[in-house]
């Protein structure tokens, strides 16, 4: 009996060995997949608004540092702190990247009329600022593999959550460019899966964690102050679904206050890191709150801090006082009573989500006009929220929103891929038929449910989102999905095991078809279940490198003159860009119009012709030609409507 229990524990360590060695070896591909496909390409586009990072607000926020200064490192409303402590880095190389960002040639009345940028130096800053960014993503997938093994002690399920994040072609994307969101979703996922490990491990370690990686995603963006109501979901999750049912429901009172004082202290901690990298702060407290108000009006405001205070202060009350036993005890126990109730209406509200997104686009967007309404909002601005004609402003406030949540839902629904979507569903389903443990739930219900009021948030931001504006949701997917694949093991008639390496090997080998199939446009992936007509996506200067290749490429490129919606063609032309949208014809001839749909939207910015000697011949009319009589064309991702032409001049 001793020989047998020997043969079998020298198995098991045998097995367990050979499976570490599997997990690191496929996390180390995993990482340097990620970090090979995100190298490629990585200077030749150019993203709207990237330049003002790249050559004005990191630059300021080292000077001001340099020069203590310090109510100037406020450099942006996001805030985007994270951006210039990672992709400063870029300025080791090159100190001054504006002396080098144009060239100046040609007649000099004519220097106002055009932009005539240093092309071979457009890639090269680029490179060398979004380098940092893409090797700190990388090295962040660690530490997301490092504290989901920490939450949940299982290697598996932080190999799976971390190949689903490296396997995301949409993380992938932002991971190659100088923005506040390429810091938000590593910051915020790594600081919510801190508070998981803290709730599932009971270390304080973990509000040192979580606090400080909460401050860092508030210094990206301030966004990020949703995630104390993810901490507050997840906290009512372990206690709807503990990891032992306690005899009496008044044990819950003293892990609710100390959950309480952790939180604190994660607020605390996140708040001090926040004013130590923007020491503006303490000259401007305002700093600090500018990420509340973006969902708060002035008007909200007095209901606001009165809530605040009123919670405070029964907060007080239950520490300093307590609570009758009786009336304690039965508000916990009614609060159990719910909790099935609870996590059922949560997966039927998330389910019913997705199954009415997918039916509204296989109808043809005929319940809900998804693309006219972004489409409309946007050609409407700067007029924020105004999705008139397309909603008038006298229909039903309830009806006007239910349509807004899902137009708001629309990116992440079609931006997931198709597996993180079958182990989503999986999960939920399994939810439904009450068949999980209580650590599986305990994560559905806070990811499903946070997700759920996020995108509610998004209402009251007054915002229409893009895959930017959730890219916090990303990881948390990749999270529940994983425990969604270790529950698939534990069912399954193949076996945990088998399932375990034949699956993680399958969504390795997925995710780098995706990425070579997508590549070099990863941030515009959009997955199979939305019809080719549609879009979820605009060029957001995707494409303008390949654009400016073609013009590069014709007979005298150095002498044609341009004019284009965007300024990120402009960077690789090695012609002249007009600057102004009114274009003198007494003065000056263009060769070219490039335009992408972002521009075809916007009226306000189309070119206008001056001195036309041939008036039929006007903007309407070169528009149109956008239809058939374009010279070139990239439709990104395949979709007719996410493109960006070119056409000709009559001249």
């Amino acid at each position: 009996m001793v020989t047998h229990l020997s043969q079998t524990q020298m198995k098991a360590a045998r097995y367990e060995k050979r499976e570490r060695l599997f997990i690191f070896s496929l996390l180390g591909a995993t990482t340097i997949a990620f970090f090979s496909f995100g190298l490629f390409h990585l200077g030749k586009f150019e993203t709207t608004d990237e330049h003002l990072w790249k050559y004005d607000r990191i630059p300021a926020y080292w000077q001001a540092l340099k020069e203590q200064e310090w109510e100037k490192t406020y450099i942006n409303d996001k805030p985007g702190i994270t951006v210039a402590l990672v992709s400063g880095a870029g300025l080791l190389f090159e100190p001054d990247p504006e002396i080098n960002e144009r060239r100046y040639e040609g007649d000099p009345i004519k220097r106002g009329l055009f932009n005539a940028y240093a092309v071979d130096q457009s890639e090269k800053t680029n490179f060398t600022f979004r380098l940092p960014v893409l090797i700190f993503s990388t090295l962040s997938l660690l530490l997301f593999f490092w504290l989901t093994y920490q939450a949940f002690a299982s290697l598996p399920i932080a190999l799976i959550t971390t190949i689903l994040m490296a396997g995301n072609p949409i993380l992938l994307g932002m991971s190659q460019i100088v923005n506040p969101d390429s810091f938000f979703w590593i910051f915020g996922g790594l600081g919510a899966i801190a508070y998981l490990a803290l709730l599932e491990q009971k270390r304080q370690i973990f509000v040192l964690w979580c606090g400080i990686l909460t401050g860092f995603a508030l210094l990206s963006k301030y966004t990020a102050f949703t995630l104390f109501l993810f901490y507050g979901l997840a906290l009512l999750a372990f206690l709807l679904f503990p990891k032992k049912e306690p005899g009496n429901t008044l044990l819950y009172v003293p892990i609710l206050r100390k959950s309480l004082i952790d939180l604190f202290a994660i607020f605390s901690l996140s708040l001090l890191v926040f004013a130590i990298f923007l020491p503006g702060v303490f000259f401007h407290p305002e700093y600090l709150f500018k990420g509340i108000g973006q969902f708060f009006s002035l008007k909200d405001l007095p209901f606001f801090i009165g809530s605040l205070t009123l919670l405070a202060g029964l907060v007080f009350i239950f520490f300093r006082f307590g609570l009758k036993k009786t009336t304690l005890e039965d508000a916990l126990a009614f609060a159990l009573s719910l909790r099935r109730f609870l996590l059922t209406t949560v997966i039927l509200l998330f389910l019913g989500l997705f199954f009415l997104s997918f039916v509204n686009v296989w109808m043809g967007q005929k319940f809900i006009p998804i693309d006219a309404l972004r489409d409309t909002a946007y050609s409407n601005e700067p007029q924020a929220f105004n999705f008139r004609p397309i909603i008038p402003k006298t229909e039903f406030e309830p009806i006007k929103n239910t349509k807004l949540y899902f137009m708001n839902a629309y990116p992440l629904v079609f931006s997931l891929t198709p597996l993180l979507l079958v182990l989503l569903f999986f999960v939920s389903l399994q939810g439904l038929g009450g068949k999980l443990g209580n650590r599986t739930r305990r994560v559905l219900f806070t990811v499903l449910s946070f997700i759920l009021l996020y995108l509610v948030s998004t209402l009251f931001a007054k915002v229409v989102t893009n895959v930017r504006y959730t890219i916090l949701l990303y990881p948390l997917l990749a999270l529940l999905a994983a425990i969604a694949f270790s529950e698939y093991g534990t069912v399954s008639r193949f076996g945990r095991k088998r399932v375990f390496i034949v699956g993680a090997i399958i969504l390795f080998l997925t995710s780098q078809f995706i990425f070579f199939w997508h590549r070099p446009f990863y941030f515009s992936y959009t997955n199979t279940f939305l019809p080719k007509s549609f879009t979820i996506h605009d060029s957001w200067g995707h494409g303008s490198y390949e654009a400016a290749s073609y013009l590069n490429a014709l007979p005298e490129a150095k002498d044609l003159v341009i004019w284009s919606n965007s300024d990120t063609v402009c960077r690789f032309f090695v012609g002249k860009c007009l600057r102004s949208r009114k274009i003198d014809l007494a003065r000056v001839t263009p060769d070219y119009f490039v335009v992408s749909k972002r521009g075809l939207l916007k009226e306000g910015n189309h070119f206008t012709l001056i001195n036309n000697p041939t008036p039929e011949k006007n903007t309407s009319y070169y528009l149109a030609k956008l239809q058939s009589k374009f010279v070139w064309q990239l439709e990104i991702g395949g979709r007719p409507d996410n493109f960006i032409k070119i056409i000709s001049f009559e001249k």
